[in-house]
């Protein structure tokens, strides 16, 4: 059944702005955002098939937009999600994360029953993903294999949004800031902590010691819409550049504060084989551990982005 087209018009009184600009228009996908702030799910599209120029055109178009897309029902086949995923760029290797058997350029995120919250890599805050890298990742693409009967969802926050309401003092200064993030002590952190509070990490990787260390600036620019992001989290942050560290976690500790506000959030609630791809780059995220009990397993790809500008 081809999706009913979305009617658009400007933002205004009677317009639709939604993901901190006009909704913009779709005629081959069915599009339904899933707050005010970002995330929007797409009807009307089989992943398992090779995307038709148009489609694929409005795909990357509610990417950009809206930052996370979700798509329901895609049982795919590890090859099938690599296509699709390979759209959006080439595909790269985590240094940290563990990967699906039998699949490199595939992560594999799995928390047993019987397993704590700490053994899958995440954060207490939003954060993005692996900024280390010289060229971090672009977007994730993460598929769900087996999920909690309630709870396990993930939470994204909108970091165009954030920048967005920062005062002009407050931009002006960031934009000189640079930061320096490092991944280069994950492995000694993590075998100091007790066994039960040790995360699931890869055991090796090919990443030289100086690719586990960038200076990257604290806004970046979307190569495409042009439109601001902060780049600032506390995943991997060591300091900005020309300061000390308290100074660093003080300014830190307020940033990293804002992305919390709820009006920036969008929340995926997972069900098997539902498949979702999120612009790393824009967005922060976070999984959720409010279950007990129960296994979550998702997969994912990551590609890998531009050097931040």
């Amino acid at each position: 059944m081809k999706p009913q087209p979305i009617e658009t018009r400007a933002p205004g009184g009677a317009g639709t702005y939604v993901s901190g600009g006009p909704l913009p228009e779709f005629h081959h996908i069915g599009v339904q955002p899933l707050t005010g702030a970002c995330g929007c799910e797409i009807s009307g599209v089989d992943l398992s098939r090779p995307l038709d120029e148009q489609t694929l055109a409005e795909v990357r178009r509610a990417f950009d937009h809206f930052l996370v897309i979700m798509f329901r029902d895609q049982n795919l086949s590890p090859e099938q999600h690599k296509a699709f995923s390979r759209y959006f760029g080439e595909l790269m290797e985590l240094p940290q994360a563990p990967t699906y058997p039998g699949h490199n350029d595939m992560q594999d995120l799995r928390r047993e029953a019987d397993e704590p919250a700490s053994v899958v890599p995440s954060f207490e805050h939003f954060h993005t993903d692996s900024p280390f890298l010289p060229r971090p990742p672009l977007c994730v693409v993460m598929r769900a294999l087996d999920v909690p009967k309630y709870g396990g969802d993930t939470a994204f926050a909108n970091m165009h949004l954030v920048y967005d309401d920062l005062s002009s003092g407050m931009k002006e200064l960031l934009g000189r800031l640079q930061i320096v993030y490092s991944g280069k002590d994950i492995w000694s952190k993590n075998a100091k902590l007790d066994k039960s509070q040790q995360l699931r990490l890869r055991e090796s990787h090919s990443y030289t010691e100086d690719q586990l260390e960038s200076i990257h600036p604290a806004v970046r620019t979307h190569p495409r819409t042009g439109r601001k992001g902060l780049y600032a989290t506390t995943a991997y942050f060591k300091r900005f550049v020309g300061w000390s560290e308290d100074e660093s976690r003080a300014l830190l500790n307020y940033l990293q504060s804002l992305p919390q506000r709820l009006q920036y959030h969008c929340r995926i609630r997972w069900r098997p084989n539902t498949l979702i791809v999120w612009d790393n780059r824009f967005v922060l995220h976070r999984g959720i551990h409010d279950y007990q009990g129960e296994r979550r397993h998702l997969v994912r790809t990551t590609v890998i982005g531009e050097r931040p500008v």
